[in-house]
């Protein structure tokens, strides 16, 4: 159901994220059914390790733990819902985006391209809650880690 490769989610993870990931997966399951049409037209796009690699890349603290601005100081389930519609959200933009000649596609693997998508809006490189800019590393770490999340 959820094809994601649990051996490299061990390994490559904390405990701390462990502990996540039932609560991280059953939200993400609730808006896979909710939102059943855009997930069927973009299921080759795994959202459950799409999720846990962004909480990863993000590491936010507690309120935080996926950079969720507008719902910081919230809790884990908050963060995890508003992660996991915008995630929805953005496959429907980008497949607008293509169609209407307003992406150009930078990675053929569309996975990967969607990523870079996403990631130009999640954490745009230049944003001013990007002091460090830190943000231009986010595409290419979330992308390695969703290759080896996912089944």
């Amino acid at each position: 159901m959820w094809e994601l490769n649990w051996f490299n989610l061990w390994k490559l993870s904390k405990e701390k994220f462990w502990k996540e990931y039932p609560l991280i997966l059953a939200i993400t399951d609730e808006y896979v059914e909710k939102y059943k049409s855009t997930v069927e037209k973009h299921k080759y796009i795994n959202l459950y390790a799409l999720m846990l690699a962004v909480r990863k890349q993000e590491n936010g603290r507690e309120g935080l733990e996926f950079g969720v601005i507008a719902a910081k100081d919230t809790d884990l389930e908050e963060q995890a819902r508003w992660a996991v519609v915008t995630f929805i959200k953005n496959e429907e933009r980008w497949e607008r985006a293509k169609r209407n000649n307003e992406w150009k596609i930078q990675n053929s693997n569309p996975e990967l391209d969607y990523i870079v998508y996403l990631g130009n809006r999640w954490c745009p490189v230049g944003a001013s809650n990007d002091p460090q800019g830190l943000n231009k590393f986010w595409i290419g770490n979330v992308q390695k880690l969703y290759l080896q999340y996912k089944k």
